[in-house]
């Protein structure tokens, strides 16, 4: 990975942003930080314009007034007087090309980070793309206690994963949650339900075999009804999703 990459990694998870992420959701963050900051400066740089032409009208102003007064013989205190009043705005008209030449500056060199960091995004996409995916794929699960059973249908962008799940007795709904360092977190939302559960779960790869198991916590506690216990799935090959 190039420089720029592991310079906004560390600088990220220096500031505590996306704590566990993965480098490509990290340069994504980045490129939303420099894409607002560049926002930000063009806005700026308008103003800065702006302020630069009124300047410039007022030092023309007083410029030409000078001339004028000394043909027509005003006096030296009076000519004093109006050359400090040119001096004054012909600073502040250089004071105004100084920050506009920085802003524009700065505008270039976060368009060149920009660009780099776009490059590697995409760099990165590419490899991304040529790694298995460990996620996405349709799932047999089953639940304990009781033993209930169904499947997952889950896809994976980054470390965020989505999907569906159809259990017996006709249950349904969605799923969301992530994939870090091999821990899986997913929230189940029941079409009839709700919000009604978390998984906790740890990705394992034995002998080609794909799985996750861990335990579930109930969200919403009731009568009869358990608050909480274990679950496994595993992941079927192409030719065994439904």
């Amino acid at each position: 990975m190039r420089r720029v990459a592991w310079h906004v990694i560390i600088v990220l998870l220096t500031s505590g942003i996306c704590a566990g992420a993965s480098p490509l959701a990290l340069l994504r963050q980045e490129a939303l930080l420099q894409e607002r900051l560049l926002e930000k400066s063009l806005v700026e740089l308008e103003r800065h314009e702006a302020s630069v032409q009124e300047a410039w009208v007022r030092v023309e102003r007083l410029s030409s007034d000078l001339v004028r007064a000394q043909g027509q013989g005003e006096s030296v205190e009076s000519l004093r007087l109006r050359d400090e009043d040119l001096r004054r705005v012909e600073g502040d008209l250089i004071m105004q090309v100084l920050e506009s030449q920085q802003l524009r500056n700065s505008i270039i060199s976060i368009r060149a980070k920009l660009a780099e960091v776009m490059s590697e995004m995409r760099r990165l996409q590419g490899s991304a793309s040529d790694e298995e995916d460990p996620i996405t794929g349709t799932w047999r699960v089953a639940f304990e206690p009781g033993g209930m059973k169904g499947f997952l249908q889950l896809t994976m962008d980054g470390t965020l994963i989505q999907g569906t799940y159809g259990l017996e007795g006709g249950w349904s709904g969605s799923l969301r949650g992530t994939l870090v360092a091999g821990k899986v977190r997913l929230e189940r939302i029941d079409s009839r339900l709700g919000y009604v559960g978390i998984f906790f779960g740890r990705l394992q790869d034995q002998r080609g075999v794909t799985s996750l198991a861990g335990r579930w916590e109930a969200t919403e506690l009731a009568a009869g009804k358990p608050s909480g216990g274990s679950w496994v799935a595993e992941r079927l090959e192409p030719e065994e999703d439904l």
